[in-house]
């Protein structure tokens, strides 16, 4: 009987394990996400979380599911040098892990990230 109960709650475990989601949206100041999604979490993959700055100033964040073509892999400080820009990208797999709360953002780093993007897209 004990190796019944115990088959039927790891059968459940598994099942209700498996749909895990993640948040999906590119997060920008002041708006928050921007096409908030959920996406299911495919078997042995991530949700991420990369955010990008420019200096110590955050400018926007990516949330996914990661894919086999795209998995996750964390990375702290990658910098492309040309743009100025750092990257740091977080995983993890649990339902909802990659929040999508929006982050404050005062009014002068909205103003300063509104000129990055200009000078980043003259630069384009």
């Amino acid at each position: 009987m004990k190796g019944l109960l115990l088959l039927a709650l790891s059968t459940l475990f598994c099942w209700v394990s498996a749909d895990i989601r993640c948040h999906s949206c590119y997060k920008v100041p002041v708006l928050g996400c921007v096409d908030r999604q959920s996406c299911l979490l495919e078997p042995n993959q991530q949700c991420l979380t990369t955010n990008v700055y420019l200096g110590k100033m955050w400018v926007f964040s990516n949330l996914r599911c990661g894919t086999p073509e795209e998995p996750c892999r964390e990375a702290f400080n990658q910098t492309n040098h040309k743009l100025g820009l750092t990257y740091n990208t977080t995983c993890c797999r649990k339902d909802s892990c990659n929040s999508a709360n929006p982050r404050p953002t005062s009014a002068v780093a909205l103003v300063l990230t509104s000129l990055a993007g200009l000078g980043l897209w003259l630069l384009h």
